[in-house]
């Protein structure tokens, strides 16, 4: 009787683990399935570090979510929007107050071709036209968190040259031209040499109300790492 208990009770355990086996995913076990998912982990990091570099305590990282831009029809209008952007994290223990997100003097992209040389932007500003209201706030961090910005950005074609541009958000505009598919490579290039600065609220008019004048922002300088994109006949 004794014995018999016995082989019942092994016999349990074995179907127990053909059970378990059956209901995971072939060719994983629990051990692997885990170890992967810490794999994926550390490669997800160690890709976000590649595009990233940390000045005085704060993280600077370029976002490109697509790296493939199509290139609009060359006799169209429209114009295809691309993502690049900047998130910027405040790893200091206290807080810190950046000045404002202007992409023709404190935050430039730096665009080089396949030939290793860097493209020649332009910027042009009309006051007052075009204004992106969050753009003209000086943005507080936060110990530990991050403030995400975008540019807007648009592959179009004029005078039968391809454009990379939009709207800076504070009056003006800027623009890349004259490119051709293949490879490019992007990065940002921050840089603020003045601790005081007039900003608004980001619910005020500026056609109405004066900024305030904020004194201690962050000054300092930050080139990220480059990004590859490429550019590809539709």
């Amino acid at each position: 009787m004794r014995n018999f208990l016995i082989f019942c009770w092994a016999l349990a355990l074995v179907l127990v683990g053909q059970i378990t086996h059956f209901l995971m995913l072939p060719g994983l076990s629990a051990t692997e399935d885990s170890g992967i998912g810490r794999i994926a982990s550390l490669i997800s990091l160690e890709s976000a570090d590649r595009n990233a570099v940390e000045v005085d305590g704060i993280r600077f990282e370029i976002i490109v979510p697509e790296r493939v831009w199509s290139i609009p029809e060359k006799h169209s209008s429209s114009a295809i929007p691309v993502k690049i952007g900047l998130r910027i994290t405040n790893q200091k223990p206290t807080p810190i107050h950046l000045t404002r997100f202007d992409p023709q003097i404190v935050l430039g992209l730096e665009i080089v071709g396949a030939d290793g040389l860097p493209l020649k932007g332009k910027g042009i500003r009309d006051r007052l036209m075009g204004l992106r209201m969050e753009q003209l706030a000086c943005p507080l961090v936060q110990a530990g968190k991050s403030v995400t910005f975008f540019l807007d950005a648009n592959l179009y074609w004029r005078d039968n040259l391809l454009h990379l541009g939009g709207s800076d958000g504070l009056g003006g505009g800027w623009n890349f031209d004259n490119l051709k598919p293949g490879i490019y490579q992007v990065r940002f290039l921050y840089g603020n040499s003045s601790s005081v600065a007039p900003c608004y609220d980001s619910i005020q008019d500026p056609k109405t109300r004066d900024p305030q004048v904020l004194q201690g922002l962050w000054t300092g300088q930050a080139t990220t790492p480059f990004v590859e994109v490429r550019l590809v006949q539709p």
